[in-house]
């Protein structure tokens, strides 16, 4: 019947919203019990790429977390490294900047900097940016109801946090 299409749909919906927002608690979780501690190689490379590239150094570290936790050899549904790159997708840019190692901290920061530059100066806007840069569907839908996604909200409120803690 209609009214158990229309119950399963409002369950269907409210799934979705209930997994991002356990996502969400999940990441700042991890987040609070690591104490936000940033590798200083990590530090480094983001404030001269960010610099470079006119990016907050603390948002690129928060991507870092959000996609690997700092973890420059992860890997997950083809995408590599702390960034989590996908080669497929990325090979120009990789040859054009001289990456040939994806899981090299640098070389992966170098390649996934690059790419949200680019995303920011099409948009001009890091929220936009950061949708697609993870990949995300129903981005326009979203920008038009002002709802935010799990991902950019992890990313965006770890930054501030970051921000905050440098004393910007």
């Amino acid at each position: 019947s209609s009214v158990m299409l229309k119950k399963l749909v409002v369950y269907y919906i409210l799934g979705i919203i209930l997994s991002a927002a356990y996502g969400f608690l999940v990441a700042m979780a991890a987040w609070a019990e690591e104490k936000g501690t940033v590798p200083e190689d990590v530090k480094a490379i983001s404030e001269e790429l960010g610099q470079a590239n006119n990016i907050c150094p603390e948002t690129i570290q928060s991507v870092c977390w959000v996609e690997s936790r700092f973890q420059p050899d992860a890997e997950n549904g083809g995408c590599v490294g702390i960034m989590q790159v996908a080669p497929k997708w990325h090979k120009e840019r990789m040859d054009r900047l001289g990456v040939t190692d994806l899981t090299d901290m640098r070389q992966n920061m170098l390649v996934a900097v690059d790419y949200l530059a680019e995303l920011v100066e099409d948009e001009e806007d890091m929220e936009e940016a950061l949708m697609r840069y993870h990949g995300e569907s129903r981005i326009q839908e979203r920008l038009d109801s002002g709802e935010m996604s799990a991902y950019v909200e992890s990313v965006l409120t770890l930054s501030a946090e970051l921000e905050q803690r440098n004393g910007k």
